[in-house]
């Protein structure tokens, strides 16, 4: 059996294996009233160095494909606007003849900086991307998420409270952004 197996592969009757590379697309948008972003640049670190940088074009829509093998930082700004970012990293079995693309759509929400808001909580990736490149299999890492989900949302009413107040024409009155009427 062995030996047909190699014959039949040899003569190119057996189906070749064919790794994927990943393609990320997506839209950036505004966080109040979710309007697509053009013009907001999406930098991309692959083992911690700038490979490249996109900007997303007048849709608010960008597409990136990254190299197998390797750490990325995908990251997100425009000016007036939070930085975020996320973590990808498609390390696996790689070999010669990756021809197929797996493609995600990512959407990415920016927040207005503001004055009163100290934005330094998102400079740690929103999420963690795994990639298998063998079999093109996506994931993002459950622990990590379970683990700044909370933060997240805590600094989202953080920053809710400091929009409203903004708008308001209010002042905070401490240092945790309570505010007083």
């Amino acid at each position: 059996m062995r030996n047909a197996m190699l014959t039949l592969a040899l003569l190119g009757l057996l189906p070749a294996a064919s790794a994927y590379t990943l393609k990320i697309t997506g839209l950036v948008s505004h966080y109040h009233g979710g309007e697509p972003m053009s013009g907001a640049l999406v930098r991309i670190y692959k083992n911690g160095v700038k490979v490249d940088a996109v900007e997303s074009n007048s849709f608010g829509r960008y597409a990136v494909r990254l190299e197998n093998d390797a750490d990325y930082v995908l990251r997100f700004s425009a000016t007036g606007f939070v930085t975020k970012c996320f973590g990808v990293d498609t390390h696996g079995l790689v070999w010669e003849g990756e021809n197929n693309v797996k493609e995600l759509f990512v959407e990415m929400t920016m927040m207005e900086v503001l004055p009163t808001f100290d934005p330094g909580f998102f400079d740690m990736p929103m999420g963690r991307l795994r990639f298998e490149p063998a079999t093109g299999l996506v994931s993002w890492n459950k622990e990590y998420e379970e683990w700044v989900r909370p933060r997240v949302d805590r600094e989202m009413a953080i920053y809710d409270a400091h929009w409203g107040a903004t708008a308001e024409g209010i002042k905070p009155s401490d240092e945790e952004g309570r505010y007083r009427r």
